[in-house]
Order: structure tokens, then C-alpha cells, then sequence
């Protein structure tokens, strides 16, 4: 059975893709399963090339897009279309589809928010829903402004109803696409997330950074905490400021903030932020970090401080723990859930809070070391061969089912 996995935003985007890349070293394990990625991001081919994955380029201009998406959105178009295909104009309608029967696709695997299953009219798909942090925390603009919020519930609605299965990245996360969505519970599968392939191989003696490395060619002092984000507001980078200024006036310690991810429209502001908290020089914004050199900003850090406010999950808590780096977590319940005793929580409406955590893992070895010790503990539960099987079990049932119209040596090249 050949599988399409769809990577649709430029590589190294942030941890959707890491996540995918852990999903796609999953799928290749399997036996009897071959893993296609399909991109319309031409540069990616090659990099994806280099770590010995197929990936096919697909159009994916306006018109072939409103084309594609007309007949899934308006089903009653698809007569017309269909005309329109008789002329002549054979791919109008379904440029996808031709394409992954070219290249004798079975069956589709998104693991991001997307739009292109509307566009699949010929080929069943699974889809992945890690977040629905707009129904969550709607108040916040990057699920709010420009009709963001309708245009994930409108690509939610039609997407999940047709998806041969659904994967959540915890309980509490299929509860809710089951309660919010109407999606029947048994076709929503939990597979928890894992930390990437690179921080998996630093762990394993295999990294290509340094702590004293990075240290280096990014001027970070030796105490520092690493929050790996993007800059959007609901990220929460203002309070980890405010934290680092009340430990700075209130106890007289001082300690540097690497922060890696790009700008989403709130970097000046943050920029702002700390120059009037007077903290300016503590903070320094790293933009686009190399893969290879997360994992060792990781293990250099004093901890990882995550107040952010999205979940039910983040990767990063997990990625630290690993690495053996004490994290410091927003105080929610599904994050208590997700990192039990290996983390401290922070109340997100009191900065003082953090900033007594923080001095706790500057100053308290004792809670650093049983953070630590809680932290490879837990990490040691993390099961990839457990993820593996969830997911040939997938494909495993879409495949009996198959041959009930297709037998299976039809779908190998």
C-alpha cells in the first residue's frame, strides 16, 4: 500500500513539521507500506531527497486549488465539471486526484491543519488534529482577526466527517473534536506526540551542536532559560519577561532568555517590552534556529520556560526532559496531565510566580536534580514502537477494507 503524506508548508517551519518528520520515519518502519510525501513547496523535494524520502512536487496555484475545492465544497458542481471534463478539460476538478493516481497513491495522511482534503474526491484520506486552541482561547488574533476562527471551523467541518480515521494528541483532545465535531469517538485514534528525530538522535550521543557551541555563536550567557516559539501572541513570551524582571528587582538575579522562532507580527512589540522592562539586554531573539542546534540550546539551559497558553500538549516539555533541562510549564490541567511531577507550574496571572521557579532552578540543586530525574523518567515511557503500531493499525483497517474493490497488489508501482 503506497500512503501520501502532505508536508504543505516550507521545511523547518516549526514543530508541525518536526512532528511530521517523526510520522513519516514511523510509516517507513512499517512493512508492506510505502511512503510517498507529496509537497507544493518545490524546495523541500531535496531536502526530503537527502534524507532518503520520495516526495513528488503538486500544483497548487489559485485555480487549480478553486477548481479542485469547488466540487468538494459544492457537490452539485461536480455534474458540470464533469461536462467540462468530457470537452476536454480532463484534469478540471480533480488535479489531485489524477496526480496520486499517477503516482498510485491508496490512500492520504495529513498531519496539519489543511484545506486539500476538500480537494480529494478519489482518494480517503486521515487527518490529524493537534489543537482546536481557537475554540479554546478564541479571544486571542491569530484565531480571531481576518475570520480565522470561521475558517477553521469551516475547514474542520468539512474536513473530519469524510476522514477515514482522526489522530488527537491526547484524551482530552479527541473528547473534543468528538463533542465539537460529531465525530463518532472510535475513529479517533490518541497518538501522543513524540520529540523530533533530531533531539531523539542528540539524546542518543549522536548530535552535531554543542551547548558551548551555541552559547558561542548566539553571545547567550551561562544562565539561561530557552523557550523554542514562534512569536505569536498566545505564546506568551511578555509574561516570561515579566517573570525575568521580578527576578531581577525582587532577588537580584539575572538570567538570559533564548528564544528561537520567527516573527508573527509580534516581534516589535516584544522588542518594545523589554526595553521597558529594562531587561532588554537578557533577551535575545534568535529567529530561525538549525534543527541540529535546538537540542543543544536545550541541554545548555538553565530550563525550559513554556507560558504559553495553547495545547492540551507541546512538544517542547517533552524535548526538555529528554535532554534532561527542568521545565517550567503554564499551570493548566491538561499540562499536569501531559508532564505530571516532572515540571513546575507557573500561574500565568502572577509573574512572581515564575520568578520564584526560576530562582528555584538557579539556586535549589535539589529541585533541579528531581526535575530531572522525574523528567528521563517520564520520557522513558514515551513508546515510539507503541505510536508505530497505533498507526499500522490504521492503515492496517483501511487496507482490509480496500480489498474489498481493490486487490492489493494493484496499489504497489
Amino acid at each position: 500500500m503506497r500512503i501520501a503524506v502532505f508536508v504543505e508548508n516550507a521545511l523547518g517551519s516549526g514543530g508541525a513539521f518536526q512532528q511530521t518528520l517523526s510520522m513519516i520515519h514511523a510509516l517507513q518502519s512499517l512493512p508492506g507500506y510505502t511512503v510517498v510525501v507529496m509537497s507544493p513547496v518545490a524546495e523541500n523535494l531535496k531536502r526530503l531527497h537527502d534524507q532518503g524520502i520520495e516526495a513528488h512536487f503538486y500544483a497548487d496555484g489559485a485555480w487549480t486549488r478553486f477548481f479542485d475545492t469547488l466540487s468538494g465544497l459544492a457537490p452539485k458542481s461536480e455534474k458540470a465539471m464533469h461536462q467540462l471534463r468530457r470537452l476536454g478539460f480532463r484534469r478540471l476538478g480533480q488535479n489531485l486526484d489524477l496526480r496520486l493516481a499517477e503516482l498510485k497513491i491508496d490512500i492520504a495522511f495529513f498531519n496539519a491543519r489543511s484545506t486539500t482534503p476538500i480537494r480529494l474526491a478519489r482518494h480517503p484520506y486521515v487527518f490529524t488534529v493537534w489543537d482546536l486552541c481557537h475554540r479554546d482561547h478564541p479571544e486571542f488574533p491569530e484565531v480571531f482577526a481576518n475570520r480565522e476562527f470561521e475558517r477553521r471551523e469551516q475547514i474542520l467541518k468539512a474536513v473530519l466527517p469524510k476522514a477515514f480515521a482522526v489522530i488527537a494528541d491526547s484524551e482530552s483532545g479527541a473528547d473534543k473534536i468528538s463533542l465539537w465535531y460529531s465525530v463518532d469517538r472510535t475513529r479517533i485514534h490518541v497518538i501522543p506526540f513524540l520529540p523530533s528525530v533530531g533531539v531523539r538522535a542528540y539524546a542518543a550521543g549522536q548530535g552535531t551542536s554543542t551547548p558551548h557551541t551555541v552559547r558561542g555563536k548566539y553571545g547567550l550567557p551561562e544562565d539561561y532559560v530557552f523557550y523554542p516559539a514562534q512569536m505569536w501572541p498566545h505564546k506568551n513570551h511578555l509574561y516570561l519577561f515579566e517573570g525575568i524582571a521580578e527576578l531581577k528587582s525582587r532577588y537580584g538575579l539575572l538570567v538570559g532568555a533564548a528564544l528561537s522562532g520567527g516573527d508573527k507580527g509580534n516581534l516589535n512589540y516584544l522588542q518594545s517590552c523589554a526595553h521597558r522592562l529594562g531587561i532588554a539586554d537578557q533577551v535575545f531573539f534568535l529567529g530561525f534556529v538549525d534543527d541540529g542546534e535546538i537540542p543543544a540550546l536545550y541541554a545548555g539551559a538553565k530550563a525550559l520556560v513554556m507560558p504559553s497558553y495553547f495545547g492540551p500538549t507541546n512538544l517542547p516539555p517533552l524535548e526538555a526532559a529528554l535532554l534532561g533541562c527542568p521545565v517550567i510549564y503554564a499551570d493548566q490541567p491538561t499540562f499536569r496531565t501531559q508532564m505530571q511531577d516532572a515540571a513546575l507550574y507557573c500561574d500565568l496571572t502572577d509573574p512572581s510566580s515564575l520568578a520564584e521557579h526560576l530562582r528555584s532552578v538557579l539556586q535549589d540543586p535539589s529541585i533541579v536534580t528531581h526535575l530531572k530525574k522525574a523528567g528521563h523518567a517520564m520520557a522513558e515511557q514515551l513508546d515510539e514502537d507503541k505510536s508505530t503500531q497505533k498507526l499500522k493499525s490504521i492503515f492496517d483497517a483501511y487496507a482490509l477494507k480496500q480489498r474489498r474493490w481493490k486487490a492489493q497488489e494493484e496499489s504497489r508501482p
